[in-house]
């Protein structure tokens, strides 16, 4: 048994190295032949200092040695930030992060540190229950409020309702921008996209209750005829896709299924060239989070620091934040990029850095770490398979926007919320222990 654990992380720490390694060639080869002008640069000095370059590849691996296996769902989310952020972090610092050579690692450092806690998290354990007591039925609720909040959307944008092709849905979302700017449609967009959504689709593939799945696409699709988010209408098919694809297979390699799979479209996306899917691919998944997180660090190394005020209820009571009307995104976009540019990025960089600067690396990542253990007791009885599907959007918001914007906005925190309900717990679908959901 030693063995084949043993086995397993060194599949994994060689899957780190070649996927570290090949991030790094498409940065140089990729990113930075085709994106200079979006910010993918190399300074040329890092390039003769080969001890820098292996101590970032080191610190690319070195977490995955403490990364356990998918013992509760914090281990799961824990690779996508991996993957998705930590990697292209480290080695975008290397490669375009100004300052002195030592403080450069310092950062790095930082972050591995960082990524290490995320990675740990699975193995804290604490007592007591989150189970509230409910006579509700939750999974009706939540069909309910679909329907609700779909009617809503589709009256607020009954006369500019339109099923857009992707060539023109910057069309339709220029034709509706001005709709739906009040707050309480707002968040009703919102949470419908990010969590009635995605539950009503997965109980329906749990449960086997085709309304619920159905009513998932319907939202998806008002959404999409409202303000042209693609992302939205692919929702519940996406869910369908991973749903099928995990429902008879093992969690217990994810790390390395995941890696294999990035590193299989890494390969073939270098050797194809560029493409509108490569493009997309390298850019704005592989590429982006390490870029904003490199050009936040670099705007608030000397712009004051918001000290969490561009968090809403922290700024009312503070009412210290420094930048007016605009969000972080859109003032560091406007700084490098151009006016219209919203630049929103992930909590290292919102939640770190732009709060309160270095050290806010590592209490970003503490934030999320303690986040991490309350949602593993909180998520314990349940089937990981439909942890993983309902939160495919509060991932996504995770990735690329502030912690606490991905728990409101993003809807993570109704989500555990509704996975507090003793009904919720109960249901059998969805039960670990329940065998109702195979076959």
């Amino acid at each position: 048994m030693f063995k084949r654990i043993y086995n397993k992380k060194i599949a994994k720490i060689i899957i780190a190295i070649i996927y570290s390694f090949l991030f790094a060639y498409g940065y140089r080869e990729f990113l930075y032949g085709a994106y200079l002008y979006a910010g993918f640069d190399i300074i040329d000095t890092r390039l003769t200092h080969p001890e820098l370059e292996l101590y970032t590849f080191i610190l690319a691996v070195l977490p995955v040695t403490l990364h356990s296996g998918i013992k509760q769902i914090s281990s799961f989310i824990s690779i996508f930030i991996y993957y998705i952020l930590y990697v292209p972090i480290i080695i975008t610092f290397f490669y375009n992060k100004e300052g002195s050579i030592s403080y450069v690692m310092f950062l790095q450092f930082l972050f591995m540190l960082s990524m290490s806690l995320l990675f740990v998290a699975d193995r804290v354990k604490i007592s007591g229950s989150f189970v509230l007591p409910s006579n509700i039925k939750p999974f009706k609720v939540i069909l309910v409020l679909t329907w609700l909040c779909t009617a809503y959307i589709a009256f607020v944008y009954r006369g500019s309702l339109n099923f857009a092709s992707y060539e023109d849905v910057y069309i339709q979302r220029s034709a509706t921008q001005q709709l739906g700017q009040d707050v309480f449609t707002a968040y009703c967009g919102a949470w419908l996209a990010n969590v009635f959504i995605p539950i009503c689709a997965t109980y329906g593939l749990f449960a086997k209750k085709r309304i619920y799945f159905f009513s998932a696409i319907l939202g998806s699709t008002i959404i999409y005829m409202s303000t042209a988010d693609k992302q939205i209408l692919l929702f519940p098919f996406i869910i369908f896709g991973i749903y099928k694809l995990l429902i008879k297979s093992s969690l217990k390699n994810s790390f390395s299924t995941i890696g294999l799979g990035l590193i299989s479209l890494m390969t073939i996306t270098l050797i194809t060239g560029l493409s509108i899917f490569s493009a997309l691919f390298w850019m704005r998944i592989l590429g982006n989070g390490g870029l904003l997180t490199n050009y936040y660090h670099k705007f608030f190394t000397d712009h004051p620091n918001t000290h969490y005020s561009h968090i809403n209820v922290i700024n009312a009571i503070t009412h210290g934040y420094p930048y007016g009307e605009s969000s972080i995104g859109q003032v560091v976009g406007k700084e490098y990029w151009s006016d219209e540019m919203n630049a929103n990025a992930n909590f290292w960089a919102t939640d770190g850095i732009a709060a309160i600067g270095d050290g806010g690396i590592l209490l970003s990542a503490f934030i999320l770490f303690c986040i991490f253990i309350i949602f593993n007791k909180i998520s314990l009885y349940y089937n990981k398979i439909f942890l993983i599907c309902i939160l495919i959007p509060f991932l996504g918001t995770l990735m690329n926007t502030s912690l606490f914007t991905s728990l409101v906005t993003g809807g993570g925190f109704l989500v555990f919320l509704f996975l507090s309900l003793e009904n919720t717990v109960k249901n059998t679908y969805i039960n670990e222990n329940s065998n109702n959901h195979r076959g």
